[in-house]
């Protein structure tokens, strides 16, 4: 009580916070945090989003990060390989993921095909993880960064069946709406892309350069359908709709558009 008094005292503005939460939260707050900005900001975000809050040591916490962003990386590697499995068994993707995920142990989220899990987090912190296991026995975790893998690599052996001169690729953030594309998966399929001697070419509005990382960037949408042989698309967009035969996607939860297959 007496630390409790002298901490918040003639701090006004912290003051009208603590009346918001219970004794119990404010005194696990007060004895975790060391500055006045930081119980400021962690009274902040116990009240305005009523987040339940974990104390643990510093290398549980990392190990949490890890493993929850491992599992969801499991998550989408499953759905991918899914999704692999049904493309070349010519069997209706949408529909078997619509049934798996009835079961309200799998739940009906975070289980939309793509070409890989990618952004900054997932494919550092599997790998970390990975790493971090060292001589502890495993192999979960190892197939989780062998499947990343994996689903890019069949991501180009399909379009590569197309037998494309030149490969456009419809933009290159991660999920519709976005405007991130750091370390998205679609960089490493047009890495793939350009092994196998296939001209790659990009529509990024977000790039105002000619060229990114090596590759040709077409700021006009209508040339850049209309030179591509392949358009390939994490998610798909209905700006492509009038060039719906050159279009590769996995992105299944759209509306068909003009009889585009969902396999």
């Amino acid at each position: 009580m007496i630390q409790f008094y002298k901490t918040y005292k003639d701090d006004k503005i912290t003051s009208t916070l603590l009346t918001q939460l219970s004794w119990s939260n404010n005194m696990l707050i007060l004895s975790n945090t060391k500055s006045k900005e930081e119980r400021h900001l962690c009274l902040k975000i116990a009240i305005k989003e009523n987040i339940p809050v974990k104390y643990m040591g510093s290398t549980e916490a990392e190990a949490v990060k890890l493993f929850a962003n491992t599992f969801l990386a499991l998550r989408v590697s499953y759905f991918n390989e899914l999704d692999t499995y049904a493309e070349l068994k010519m069997l209706n993707t949408k529909d078997i993921i619509d049934g798996v995920c009835l079961d309200p142990r799998i739940g009906d989220y975070y289980n939309n095909p793509s070409f890989g899990y990618g952004g900054y987090c997932l494919p550092k912190d599997t790998k970390q993880l990975l790493a971090n296991y060292d001589n502890v026995p495993q192999n979960m975790i190892k197939a989780i960064v062998d499947a990343n893998v994996t689903r890019k690599e069949h991501i180009t052996n399909m379009i590569m069946l197309r037998k494309p001169k030149v490969v456009g690729v419809y933009r290159l953030t991660m999920k519709a709406g976005s405007d991130n594309f750091r370390a998205s998966a679609i960089q490493s399929v047009m890495s793939l892309i350009k092994k196998e001697k296939v001209e790659v070419q990009i529509y990024e509005p977000t790039i105002k350069e000619d060229i990114f990382e090596g590759y040709k960037v077409e700021h006009d949408l209508d040339t850049f359908k209309n030179t591509s042989d392949v358009i390939i698309a994490n998610r798909y967009d209905e700006a492509l709709e009038d060039e719906i035969d050159k279009v590769y996607t996995r992105y299944i939860y759209i509306e068909i558009i003009k009889g585009f297959s969902k396999n």
